[in-house]
């Protein structure tokens, strides 16, 4: 059974979202979550606040809780391995989407994440490498 007092809380915060405003959406889940701290829903909104504000290690904190709380809410492992991502954990953000395809095998969101992550990941071990790899400016330079 939902809290109408909690609900009417995440009516609030889901309108300040809309309008890109995540702090005052934080605090409105944010009381929701005091009322009701049981409902994944809240955590995984507020983690797409944190997200907004690019506040990464929040916003997977709120994941994982949204997660833990209902392993079945497949937006909770999505915005999770976002904030993976965000940190450069690709290896933790795929095996977050592992997790999720585990419960939906065909889930759009979840796979087009997936592919965004395996990209981003080869172009950051590409950079890594061709960092690597070039020469220094001291060795050119005459002693």
């Amino acid at each position: 059974m939902t809290n109408p007092d909690a609900e009417a809380k995440k009516e609030l915060g889901n309108k300040a979202f809309a309008a890109k405003n995540y702090d005052e959406a934080i605090k409105h889940y944010t009381a929701a979550i005091a009322l009701d701290s049981k409902n994944c829903v809240y955590y995984s909104n507020r983690s797409a606040c944190y997200g907004g504000k690019k506040e990464w290690a929040a916003a997977a904190r709120d994941a994982k809780e949204c997660i833990k709380l209902n392993p079945s809410f497949i937006k909770g492992y999505y915005r999770l391995a976002s904030a993976q991502s965000e940190q450069n954990e690709f290896e933790a953000a795929l095996a977050t989407i592992k997790q999720g395809l585990a419960i939906e095998s065909d889930n759009p969101q979840l796979q087009k994440q997936m592919r965004q992550i395996k990209a981003k990941r080869s172009s950051m071990r590409r950079a890594e490498n061709s960092a690597n790899t070039a020469p220094s400016s001291r060795a050119a330079m005459p002693g």
